[in-house]
């Protein structure tokens, strides 16, 4: 759940949004795949997303990022418009209506999850929740340079998750996560799996040849998170998630969202 983005970029605008690479990461894995969002009536990139079912909230615009890298891999990020809240109680009646022991992945871009209680949970054995929680904590100025703060709110609101995945530079000053499983992704450096009662494990990096980083952290999270929702053991499933993030920044945008035969291939080489 989660905007569908129009990113710029030098190349022109292309398809973004954690809920695009999510949602393609699942589908390219085999897992059928649902995503609900806000865009406009004219977003014009929903092509890319045939297979999975988009569930669209009305909204005047669209949400768009400009994304700039420097030389260090960090990114400075512009929002220059902003679609519809997607409301409280679609959010509720989307998660109430899936069959038991689905799994959610919420993925918001610009605080677009509304409402201001726990994020709800599927139901039934085996069940996931879990976060990539960029959105949640941005803010924006007039000019919409945007950065990272963490509230109470949305701390309240991560409550009762199972999964969270978020980069080292936005992971809370003094901690407050307590999810069963945190993935601390660190760029060209892997990522740190951080579990309860478990020490911290690192997770190094998978080789690729980088072309946009782009998606790259929100590729990780959806490839670990179906991961862990199929049984696999948390480090194999990170490792196979560091693979496909990988393969994902070797092309532009979306496009090099890898199948699950391709991250196991990059995996065992």
């Amino acid at each position: 759940m989660g905007h569908l983005t129009e990113d710029r970029t030098p190349g022109g605008p292309r398809l973004g949004g954690a809920a695009a690479f999510a949602g393609l990461v699942a589908h390219r894995f085999g897992v059928p795949a649902a995503i609900l969002t806000a865009v406009d009536a004219a977003f014009p990139y929903l092509d890319a997303l045939a297979g999975i079912a988009v569930n669209r909230v009305r909204s005047r615009d669209r949400t768009r990022f400009r994304n700039r890298y420097r030389s260090d891999g960090s990114r400075e990020q512009t929002i220059l418009s902003r679609a519809a809240v997607i409301p409280e109680s679609g959010i509720r009646r989307a998660v109430t209506e899936l069959p038991p022991g689905s799994a959610v992945l919420y993925a918001p871009v610009a605080d677009e999850l509304g409402g201001r209680d726990a994020l709800p949970r599927p139901r039934g054995r085996g069940a996931l929740a879990g976060a990539a929680p960029q959105g949640l904590i941005r803010r924006w100025d007039a000019a919409g340079r945007v950065s990272t703060h963490w509230s109470a709110l949305a701390l309240g609101r991560l409550a009762g998750l199972d999964f969270l995945s978020l980069s080292e530079t936005e992971f809370p000053e003094g901690g407050g996560l307590d999810a069963p499983l945190v993935a601390v992704t660190r760029g060209r450096h892997g990522a740190v799996l951080r579990r309860s009662r478990f020490p911290a494990v690192e997770i190094p990096p998978s080789p690729g040849a980088e072309v946009d980083p782009t998606g790259a952290g929100d590729v990780f999270a959806a490839a670990l998170f179906i991961g862990l929702w199929s049984a696999m053991p948390a480090e194999r499933a990170a490792r196979l998630a560091a693979a496909a993030a990988a393969i994902s920044i070797e092309s532009p945008g979306t496009e090099g969202i890898p199948t699950l035969e391709e991250a196991n291939a990059r995996l065992s080489s």
